[in-house]
């Protein structure tokens, strides 16, 4: 006698309101391929830079030695940056770490060699 009062399972249910749509799925985040780039080649730059001012003996016959080097701290700075938002990559994630890695080679380098040869420039 219960099941009198159930629905036919065979009847459309046309008084049963619809279900709420699930939320779509998240979009694909972490795609930093052109921070890692970035960050990886003005790394590369900055290293190449610094690798030439401790192997050359005549750095001090450069002309724009001042406007070089205030420019490889900017572009250390901008592989550090690069290198530090190529942290949050889900994707391709070996070249989210050489950019971090290059990002912060950059920035010791620009640091340690980087401020001698600046205390060279204001002599």
């Amino acid at each position: 006698m219960a099941d009198d009062d159930l629905p036919d399972s065979l009847e459309p249910a046309t008084d049963v309101p619809p279900r709420d749509e699930p939320p779509p799925p998240p979009t694909p985040k972490g795609d930093l391929r052109v921070a890692s780039v970035i960050a990886l080649v003005s790394g590369i730059v900055v290293i190449a830079w610094y690798l030439f001012v401790v192997t050359a003996s005549a750095i001090s016959e450069l002309d724009n030695l001042a406007a070089i080097q205030i420019s490889m701290w900017v572009l250390a700075g901008v592989s550090l940056v690069f290198g530090i938002l190529s942290l949050n990559a889900r994707m391709a994630r070996e070249l989210a770490a050489a950019g971090f890695i290059a990002g912060v080679a950059a920035a010791l380098l620009s640091i340690s060699i980087g401020f001698f040869s600046g205390l060279e420039l204001l002599n």
